[in-house]
C-alpha cells in the first residue's frame, strides 16, 4: 500500500474532493490510499472527518509518516512555497497541483530545495494530460510547428490550464512572448524560433464555461490537428495516474525546464501587459522533443 498525504491552504476545495474520490476508486486497483491530510487555513467543514482521512497537526507530520505528498492550493498558488518547505525537506516525491508558484525566483526555489533533499517533484496542470490532447499528439505523429490554445478564466490563476495545451505540443521553451490582449483576456505569442510559434487566447465572461470551452490546434506537416476538450473527469484521472506512477518511480512525466517554463510564460505574459504590450526574453528551457 502507497500511502499519500494531502496538504493544502484549505482542503475544501474541488481539487482535494476529486483526487481524494479518484484515488480511491477509478485508480483503487493502483494500491493507493490519502492516509493523513494538513490544511493551514481550514474553512468550512471538517473535510478530514467527513472523507475518513486522519487530520494531522502539521505538514511536517504528514509528510514524516506517508510515502508521497500532494501539495494542492490551487487557488492559493502563493502559498506553495511555504507549504513545499516542510514536505520536500522529507525528501519524498512531491506533486504541487497546478503550477509551482506566481513568479520564476519563487518556482526555482521550490526546485532548489526538492533538489537539495533529493525529493522527486512534478507539478502540472490537469490539461496537460487531456484525452483529446493526447489522442491529437498521437494523430499528428511528426514535428509540430504551431499551435495555439483557447480558453477561460482569469490569466494569473487559469492561464495556466490553455497554457498546458500549447506546451504539450510545443514544449514550454519559448525564446520570447508578446500580450496583446485587453483588460478581460490575454492574447499571448509565444516564440520558439524559426518558424515555430504558438498562441494562447484566455478570456472572461459571465458565461465562460458554456461560450470559452477549451479548445487546440497545431500544426503537423501540412495539417491541421484540432480539439476541444469535452472529458473532464478524463483529464483529472489521468493526471492522477501520472501522480501515481510519479509516485511510485520518482520520475516526472514532465521536465523540471517545463515546470519553470510554465511559470516563466505565465509570469512574463503579465509583465507585457503591464508595459503596453511589448516583447519580453524568456530564460532558456528546453522544448519537448
Amino acid at each position: 500500500m502507497l500511502t499519500i498525504g494531502f496538504v493544502d491552504h484549505h482542503l475544501n476545495n474541488y481539487h482535494a474532493n476529486k483526487f481524494l474520490a479518484l484515488l480511491h476508486g477509478p485508480l483503487a486497483a493502483e494500491d493507493v490510499q490519502v492516509t493523513a491530510a494538513w490544511e493551514s487555513d481550514p474553512t468550512g467543514d471538517d473535510w478530514c472527518a467527513k472523507n475518513g482521512v486522519r487530520r494531522a497537526e502539521s505538514a511536517a507530520e504528514v509528510a514524516g509518516e506517508c510515502d508521497a505528498i500532494i501539495v494542492l492550493a490551487p487557488d492559493n498558488v502563493d502559498a506553495h512555497l511555504a507549504l513545499c518547505e516542510p514536505v520536500l525537506a522529507q525528501g519524498k516525491p512531491t506533486m504541487v497541483d497546478k503550477f509551482l508558484a506566481p513568479d520564476l525566483e519563487t518556482a526555482r526555489r521550490i526546485v532548489d530545495l526538492a533538489e537539495v533533499r533529493n525529493a522527486p517533484l512534478f507539478s502540472a496542470s490537469s490539461l496537460r494530460f487531456a484525452v483529446e490532447l493526447e489522442a491529437a499528439l498521437a494523430e499528428a505523429g511528426g514535428p509540430i510547428t504551431e499551435a495555439y490554445g483557447r480558453g477561460m478564466g482569469e490569466w494569473d490563476l487559469y492561464g495556466v490550464h490553455t497554457l498546458s495545451l500549447v506546451a504539450g505540443a510545443l514544449g514550454a521553451g519559448a525564446s520570447r512572448l508578446i500580450h496583446t490582449g485587453g483588460p478581460r483576456s490575454a492574447t499571448v505569442t509565444l516564440d520558439y524560433g524559426g518558424d515555430r510559434r504558438g498562441w494562447v487566447d484566455v478570456r472572461t465572461a459571465e458565461n465562460q464555461w458554456e461560450a470559452l470551452p477549451w479548445s487546440f490546434g497545431f500544426r503537423a506537416g501540412d495539417r491541421y490537428v484540432t480539439g476541444t476538450i469535452a472529458d473532464f473527469d478524463g483529464f483529472y484521472t489521468n493526471l492522477m495516474r501520472q501522480a501515481v506512477r510519479f509516485f511510485k518511480s520518482g520520475e516526472s512525466p514532465v521536465s523540471t525546464d517545463e515546470m519553470l517554463g510554465i511559470v516563466a510564460v505565465l509570469e512574463a505574459a503579465e509583465r507585457s501587459r503591464r508595459e503596453g504590450g511589448v516583447w519580453i526574453d524568456l530564460p532558456g528551457a528546453a522544448p519537448l522533443g
